[in-house]
């Protein structure tokens, strides 16, 4: 009877500890498991990071935006998640949440991609290339402000909003930074287009000149 006791005890203690062993994960500041969304985000920006280092390193200074935004977004993500403990479940695991940084996310590397096509096509002149730089370079401070604003949602003086509260204020954030990533695509077509206009017309030129040197 007393062996049997003593096996039911250590299994109770097992259980015990199990439990408090899954507590301590579930409530852990970051939260990456229970979050589904920060391991991912954060790895594309760190290789996004990285990538930009070098061209930066090399002398690209289009790319520096690409280095500070990809950096500042993995501090504000970091931030979010280590606040999540101060909201509820149901704010944590919002899917809008995880689209607003998914959007912020597609942002910067269209940037990048876009900017370094850009940027080798002779084709695009470097007055054009530093415009274009400058604008992409307010439309993603006008996201990333919007990631900022997400944080709010843990700060101290936001700790009374309801639940229903936090959600509508996700919602027109999610609906913002729809809409300023539509805004970065329709950009970077108008900019992609002007490239291949000019390509065509250079080539149109160079064959008009061909023509004209063989008469």
């Amino acid at each position: 009877m007393n062996k049997k006791l003593g096996i039911l005890s250590l299994a109770l203690l097992g259980l015990s500890i199990t439990r408090a062993s899954a507590q301590l994960v579930v409530t852990a500041p970051v939260l990456e498991v229970q979050s589904g969304v920060q391991t991912g985000l954060q790895g594309t920006m760190k290789v996004l990071s990285r990538a930009a280092n070098k061209l930066v390193a090399a002398g690209v200074k289009e790319q520096e935006l690409t280095k500070m935004f990809s950096e500042k977004n993995m501090l504000m993500a970091q931030n979010w998640y280590d606040g999540l403990l101060s909201v509820s479940s149901a704010v944590r695991d919002y899917r809008r949440v995880k689209n607003i940084f998914e959007k912020q996310t597609q942002i910067i590397q269209q940037y990048s991609s876009a900017i370094e096509v850009l940027r080798q096509s002779p084709f695009i002149k470097p007055q054009q290339l530093a415009d274009m730089t400058t604008m992409y370079g307010k439309m993603l401070l006008e996201s990333s402000n919007t990631i900022g604003d997400l944080q709010t949602i843990v700060s101290p003086a936001m700790l009374k909003m309801t639940d229903a509260e936090r959600m509508r204020f996700i919602d027109q954030l999610d609906k913002k930074i729809t809409d300023q990533s539509g805004l970065v695509n329709y950009y970077t077509q108008r900019n992609l287009t002007m490239m291949r206009v000019a390509k065509e017309q250079a080539q149109d030129l160079e064959s008009l000149r061909s023509l004209m040197s063989k008469r």
